[in-house]
């Protein structure tokens, strides 16, 4: 039905007698049946037996007919207890016919055999009752999950709750008598918070009207069948629950009861996700906002046309009114209670789960807890680009750069999985694992830095590039970027002053000036920028020669993340790199944050400069969140280091890290991820740039690939940083569903840096979100 009318059929008696004995070889006596769209009419033969002819909907697509039918008989194979119709072919052996009526409208006309008993809605039903309806819903469910018909992907429907934006526009028809605002609010939220994650749950041919209208119960109320197949869309599968939910729920009474009955039941047989258990709620209420939609509309059309669905218990206001008071958070507490689950994460009496998870984190990790938002998430599930918290509310995420190919990508887990359950040991053993790994590595920097150095994270391999530099150099001088963050060893500490609190930069390190063309003391259109920027580090060489040191090392992470996510800047880090070895030093490329395709065009972000490296050294996204760290050098470097030190990591190299590392190359190399990444940040970064035009607080924003910096101002001409409203922002923006930081010596600027396997439809969903939480800055 893809109009608000149903238009159903109106042929005589005589017209289903003629099918019935010229097509089908059938007599008896005829009996209608109700039917929204189509006409129905059961034939009772002589002998008993009841047989249901259908004439379908003018505007039905033949196609559609075809897959009704299609879908009877996968069923009656995938699962032949189940009780569905029959279907009876033509007296030729076709499974259908065409008739025309009076009016000189062609209709598709079949006919199925009839299962006794009765309509679910003409009995009292019992929690019981509930359950057995609820699992025979997950057992249609799973009896469906092989059938596919082309008829039925993207099948324009209006009671598919993905209508629900076409619907929105006809909630003004309601009439007074109903809650309008609420059914109307219901419906954006279904557009604009609910529609945006549906993409990601589970995903099937599905019945899709499961009510007490299209349920027959036997004797005892055991389930005798389901009819009425003519709503079946590809869909997620959890709006088969969702909407059974919705139409079964009729008034205020029992129907907390009834939620967790079916659920339970539903559970039973097809467990829920937390995703699902999520949506639940909403589904079940836009289910109910989308029939009173429907109603109201069809009555202001045709007044004269018989209020069947009214007079049925269907788009009861009362019904509606309960379950929005009831609210998100309990009804899903109910959902979660029926599937065995605590209705929220323990916590102390009286206080919030969260609030008890961080007073226990306060006790135990510490008194200053370093935790992302206010108040922060309690997160439960990872799933590609998306995190999902315990209350089965899904996040886009924007942030995390340690799952490089997406939370949990399976192709990761299942070679950590496979490692783990042959070998895992260190390198002291042969193995082919690492050397395999180590290959791939030095080939993908051209073969420039050949030789390996495995360690267990991104602090460690800075740590041991130091240190090599060092040997190598004789010198004891470090360079880095000003407010720059290398990792937490008690050596790169203290090349990171963004996270020194208290206390001076060590003796031995000087910081250079952040190329930043935007905030810096050379801005864009400077002359000869990338040079004026680069002179930085004569000054620093110089001050570390007036304390009688030379620099062994410089380090650089390419895409100057701590500095607010600085745009490459065309000659700078080759000035740079060319000072620092004119000076006895070394250079070494921090690509934690940078490397892996994350700029796009290039593997590693150094090659975005234009530059070859002394060092590269990897860690959080090269196994995909499994710890795993490596320093990339000359063969001639690592060996001079080893034959002054003994180095040797239990955990570095070992097998299951090693596979993860090859399994993360596979994924980002078969998927084509490093070109993707660009394609997705150049379209990101356009809508990024709609977004500042159209909200001045946005001052800049800036791309190094898929990792954006937006810095927020009071004052564009003033450049006035607004880093109270940077943090209210990225609260707003976890409200929408949207994962961001902070970054910057500021505080001010907006850090998003999304997974490689972000895409131009999430990114749209991020800057919808973002529009919406800027518009409420």
């Amino acid at each position: 039905m893809t109009e608000l009318m149903a238009n159903a059929p109106r042929l005589g008696p005589d017209a289903f007698e003629d099918l019935a004995g010229r097509h089908f070889g059938l007599s008896g006596t005829l009996v209608p049946l109700y039917s929204e769209r189509d006409q129905n009419m059961l034939l009772r033969a002589a002998d008993g037996r009841g047989w249901v002819l259908k004439i379908a909907n003018a505007a039905e697509e033949p196609a559609l007919v075809a897959a009704q039918i299609a879908a009877l008989r996968h069923i009656a194979r995938a699962d032949p207890d189940l009780p569905v119709p029959v279907v009876l072919p033509t007296r030729d052996g076709s499974d259908c016919v065409v008739v025309t009526g009076a009016d000189g409208r062609r209709h598709t006309a079949y006919a199925v055999s009839y299962l006794e008993g009765d309509i679910a809605a003409d009995r009292p039903l019992a929690a019981a009752d509930y359950r057995r309806i609820g699992a025979g819903i997950a057992r249609l469910g799973r009896a469906l999950r092989g059938f596919a018909h082309p008829a039925l992907t993207g099948r324009p429907l209006l009671w598919d709750l993905r209508a629900a934006e076409t619907l929105r526009a006809h909630a003004g028809r309601l009439p007074d008598s109903l809650p309008r605002d609420n059914i109307a609010a219901c419906l954006d939220h279904f557009v604009t918070a609910v529609m945006p994650a549906l993409p990601r749950l589970r995903a099937q041919t599905i019945h899709g009207d499961v009510h007490g209208h299209n349920l027959i119960l036997g004797p005892g109320n055991a389930v005798a069948g389901f009819i009425d197949f003519g709503d079946m869309i590809h869909a997620p599968l959890v709006f088969d629950a969702g909407s059974a939910l919705g139409d079964f729920i009729t008034g205020p009474d029992a129907a907390e009861p009834v939620m967790g009955a079916l659920v339970e039941g539903y559970d039973s047989v097809t467990p829920f996700e937390d995703a699902e258990i999520g949506l639940l709620y909403d589904l079940m209420l836009a289910r109910q906002a989308a029939t009173m939609v429907i109603i109201a509309a069809r009555a202001a059309d045709e007044p004269e046309a018989e209020a069947y669905m009214t007079a049925t218990g269907f788009g009861t206001p009362d019904a509606f009114g309960h379950l929005h008071a009831l609210g998100r958070d309990a009804a899903t507490a109910v959902f979660r209670r029926a599937c065995g689950l605590s209705a929220r994460p323990a916590g102390a009496p009286g206080r919030s789960p969260v609030a008890s998870l961080l007073d226990r984190r306060k006790r135990v990790m510490g008194s200053r807890p370093y935790v992302f938002y206010d108040p922060p998430l309690h997160i439960v599930r990872g799933e590609g680009a998306f995190l999902i918290d315990a209350g089965g509310r899904r996040y886009l995420d924007c942030y995390n750069n340690v799952p490089i190919v997406g939370h949990c990508h399976p192709r990761v887990v299942n070679a950590i999985d496979r490692q783990m359950r042959v070998l895992n040991t260190n390198t002291r053993y042969l193995g082919e694992e690492v050397l395999d790994y180590a290959e791939r590595l030095g080939a993908l920097t051209g073969g420039a830095l050949t030789a390996c150095a495995f360690v267990n994270s991104g602090s460690e391999a800075n740590d041991i590039a130091w240190r090599m530099a060092r040997a190598w150099t004789g010198n004891a001088g470090f360079l880095c970027q000003d407010f720059a963050y290398h990792g937490i060893t008690e050596a790169i500490d203290a090349v990171s002053p963004s996270a020194i609190r208290q206390g001076r930069t060590p003796a031995h390190v000087r910081t250079l000036l952040a190329p930043d063309g935007y905030r810096g003391p050379h801005r864009h259109g400077t002359p000869e920028i990338a040079a004026r920027y680069a002179d930085d580090a004569d000054r620093a060489i110089a001050s570390l020669a007036g304390d009688g040191m030379k620099p062994a090392a410089v380090i650089v992470d390419s895409a100057f993340m701590t500095n607010g996510i600085l745009a490459p800047l065309p000659g700078y880090v080759a000035a740079l790199f060319d000072k620092v070895r004119a000076a006895g030093g070394l250079c070494i490329a921090d690509e934690v944050q940078s490397g892996f395709g994350r700029m796009g065009a290039h593997f590693w972000g150094y090659q975005h400069h234009g530059v070859t490296p002394d060092f590269v050294t990897i860690g959080k996204p090269a196994g995909n969140g499994h710890p795993l760290g490596v320093v990339l050098t000359r063969p001639e470097i690592l060996d001079h280091f080893c034959e002054r030190t003994a180095f040797f990591s239990t955990f570095g190299g070992n097998n299951v890290s090693a596979a993860a590392g090859r399994a993360v190359l596979d994924v980002i190399e078969d998927g084509d991820l490093v070109r993707k990444a660009g394609e997705t940040a150049r379209h990101f970064h356009r809508g990024l740039k709609a977004l500042m035009a159209r909200h001045d607080i946005i001052g800049d924003v800036r791309s190094a690939g898929l990792a954006f910096g937006m810095e927020l101002v009071r004052d564009r001409a003033l450049l006035t940083p607004a880093p109270e409203e940077t943090e209210r922002l990225v609260n707003l923006l976890r409200d929408e569903g949207l994962l961001v930081g902070s970054e910057g010596i500021l505080g001010n600027v907006v850090k998003i840096r999304p997974p490689l396997v972000f895409e131009p439809a999430d990114a749209d969903m991020a800057l919808a979100m973002m529009d919406r939480a800027l518009s409420r800055l």
